[in-house]
């Protein structure tokens, strides 16, 4: 093995400088042929034991694996620099008695085209009174195109309010975002029940631009070069084919894998009235009124709203109870009872989302079962209406074929 081994050095030979990626592949493949040339003499050799040959063998064997495990180090071993970490996120947080408040945006250093958001989240205990923060078309050198409030959330026994603002770049260069005031009032039983205001530390980002400063220049061109002819190579050809085989074949796996996701999405589609009995099911399950009352009547009032927002096309939860009572009583949505028992139950939740009322237990059940009530009426509702226009569009066709 000592012609092998002698090929192996020559062939690895460059490969422990892996940042340049400088290979010499000529003595690998001297030694390769080296080898090879080894191997025919001693197969030529009339005389040679049967010991040899077999050795001879091997190592014509071993020279052929040298040639084609070689490319492969010298495409794969080639080092690469480290990658510098992205920058974080500009970021401020403060925290003023049971109230923390942080601002983020998002990316860190933009684009004057990209749209960045700033995320304001008030971490704050409950029984504190949140305002939300007001904006004006500008702030700092930004401009607000949109702003929206997420679904509020609970972690650790606190509540969690958080806004999101998307915002426009008004020029490249060193930006700033201005402080942020959020007003609080402390309303639990052993607060002082006074407004306060909690502000952030305005926040510094490097907006960059895509247009470089001086156009480049065309001097340093060097005119075109003659066609270079490729060496041709069934190996390369052999790899290709093999490649695209691959690709087609995990395009159609993925295809098949998609269609019977979406088959099997399809055959367990829920009805809206069902998705709103697993929702009132997680609120009991989670015990949301037993941890926050306030929470559990934003919870069960936006199960109806989405019911009726599946049911209706109405945009219920986007609207006020007041909105949302005029545009159903306009459009005569709901039969005059079910109204009457809708507004009683939206207007008994806003009194213990807005004005820190503490319903007692049994009214907390009556809540539930009057969100129940209305789901129940207007899915039998809905069953009745679809069965009577099944019904009517069977007597057409029966009339037409009458008539005809």
């Amino acid at each position: 093995m000592t012609i092998f081994n002698d090929g192996l050095r020559s062939g690895m030979c460059g490969v422990e400088n892996h940042d340049g990626c400088h290979w010499r592949l000529a003595s690998g493949s001297s030694g390769a042929s080296g080898s090879l040339s080894a191997a025919a003499r001693v197969g030529k050799g009339g005389q040679a034991a049967h010991g040899t040959r077999t050795s001879s063998r091997g190592r014509v064997w071993a020279a052929w694996l040298l040639l084609a495990v070689l490319p492969l180090v010298v495409v794969f071993g080639c080092g690469r620099a480290d990658e510098t970490p992205p920058p974080e996120p500009p970021r401020s947080e403060v925290e003023k008695g049971p109230v923390r408040l942080s601002v983020q945006l998002d990316p860190a250093a933009p684009t004057l085209a990209d749209r960045p958001t700033l995320t304001v989240t008030v971490d704050h205990a409950p029984g504190v009174t949140v305002e939300w923060p007001e904006f004006g078309p500008q702030f700092g050198d930004f401009r607000v195109v949109d702003a929206r409030e997420e679904l509020p959330g609970v972690e650790d026994d606190r509540e969690i309010i958080r806004w999101v603002y998307t915002l426009e770049p008004m020029r490249p260069g060193r930006a700033t975002i201005w402080p942020v005031d959020v007003a609080f009032t402390d309303t639990r039983p052993d607060g002082d029940g006074r407004r306060h205001l909690i502000s952030t530390k305005p926040l510094a980002v490097e907006v960059t631009t895509a247009v470089e400063a001086e156009p480049p220049s065309l001097a340093g061109l060097r005119p075109e070069a003659s066609p270079v002819a490729l060496p041709f190579s069934r190996l390369a050809v052999v790899l290709w084919t093999a490649a695209i085989l691959a690709v087609v074949a995990a395009a159609v796996y993925i295809f098949r894998r998609r269609r019977l996701h979406q088959t099997a999405v399809a055959a367990r589609r829920l009805t809206p009235a069902e998705i709103a009995y697993r929702e009132l099911q997680q609120i009991i399950d989670d015990a949301l009124a037993q941890r926050d009352v306030k929470l559990f009547y934003v919870a069960i009032t936006g199960v109806v709203r989405r019911f009726i927002e599946r049911t209706t096309s109405i945009r219920a939860p986007e609207q006020t109870t007041e909105e949302f009572l005029h545009e159903i009583s306009v459009r005569r949505t709901f039969p005059p009872e079910e109204n009457r028992r809708l507004k009683n139950f939206l207007e008994a939740a806003d009194l213990v989302k807005f004005a820190a009322h503490r319903p007692r237990q049994e009214t907390i059940d009556a809540s539930l079962d009057r969100a129940r009530e209305f789901i129940d009426a207007r899915r039998e509702a809905m069953a009745a209406a679809a069965e009577r226009e099944n019904r009517e569009t069977i007597e057409t066709k029966v009339e037409a074929k009458e008539v005809a």
